[in-house]
């Protein structure tokens, strides 16, 4: 199964309950809608919850946008539900789904399985891919293994608040590792996981998605924790209210200079591929896989961004 290329430059994240929401998040300019069934649901309200995902989903104005929702994790009695409703309902409309605090390789090789037998009864042909979110120490330390766990796989994304409560860090209000109010030294205490969750990402070809910045009114915040999880190789930032979604494409938007290079490599890719050859040289250095396929996702991104300024 060959990974899709899609931008992920910013993931809103929107309780699948609140249909008023759902509606003014079609017309925002996040590159992912993610319709949530977790932590922003009540459980008197999963069901309909559900429902209301699948009513979504097949909605029309999603205008090119990557259509994601968030499962409940996999030791709750709600994930098995909200797999099964959702896909069998709207698969054919669905781009990925995201699964909550993933400790274990085996909770996403068992949505794999899951979903391959969906697929096949439905006549589903194109294949739903899965971003699995790092959240706890456990998480942390096998997430290697989790990256590795299945070509469905896409992303990885860092879970900050319930990391830091399963390592008892505390948490003094702060809403983010681009807060101005926590000393630099303890800004550092991020450093680790953040490094190792991307590198385990890019190791396996994966993106690698940070998480939100809870103080949506603390603009200059939310940009160093952008820039900080950007400078660590990240891909993109979820965002938690739309007027984050700005700063958030801005700071994960590539550069000219990023983009030029890619240009190049992507190019050289190109022509070597026409010519039968399986190497591929770029300003006297050799590119591997994973640097083309970096590149055509930064073209990607440019491509879109382009669009965007154009339309505005």
């Amino acid at each position: 199964m060959e990974r899709p290329i899609r931008l992920r430059r910013s993931v809103l994240s929107v309780p699948a309950n609140r249909e008023k929401m759902v509606r003014k998040a079609l017309s925002l300019p996040a590159d992912v809608i993610m319709l949530d069934l977790e932590d922003s649901v009540p459980v008197d309200e999963k069901e309909k919850a559900r429902h209301a995902v699948v009513e979504a989903l097949t909605a029309s104005g999603w205008n090119g946008r990557v259509r994601a929702y968030r499962i409940n994790d996999m030791g709750t009695p709600f994930a098995y539900r909200d797999l099964v409703d959702v896909v069998e309902k709207a698969g054919s409309r669905l781009d990925v789904i995201v699964v909550p605090k993933v400790n274990d390789p085996s909770e996403i090789k068992a949505i794999d399985y899951w979903l391959t037998q969906m697929e096949m009864r439905f006549g589903l042909t194109k294949k739903i891919g899965l971003e699995a979110s790092i959240e706890t120490a456990q998480g942390m330390l096998r997430v290697g293994e989790i990256a590795a766990s299945s070509p469905r796989l896409e992303a990885l994304v860092f879970g900050i608040a319930d990391y830091g409560a399963s390592l008892g860090m505390p948490s003094g209000g702060i809403s983010g590792h681009g807060d101005a109010e926590e000393p630099e030294a303890t800004r550092l205490r991020w450093l680790f996981p953040l490094s190792r969750m991307a590198m385990a990402a890019k190791a396996a070809g994966l993106a690698a998605m940070d998480a939100p910045f809870g103080d949506f009114r603390d603009v200059q915040g939310l940009a160093r924790s952008c820039a900080m999880s950007r400078a660590l190789g990240y891909d993109g930032k979820w965002a938690i209210h739309p007027d984050q979604l700005d700063v958030i494409n801005k700071v994960f938007t590539p550069t000219d200079d990023d983009v030029a290079r890619s240009l190049r490599i992507v190019a050289a890719y190109e022509a070597a591929r026409a010519r039968g050859e399986g190497s591929v040289a770029v300003d006297g250095k050799m590119v591997d896989a994973a640097s083309v396929r970096l590149a055509q996702v930064t073209v990607k991104v440019a491509e879109t961004a382009r669009r965007d300024r154009n339309r505005t």
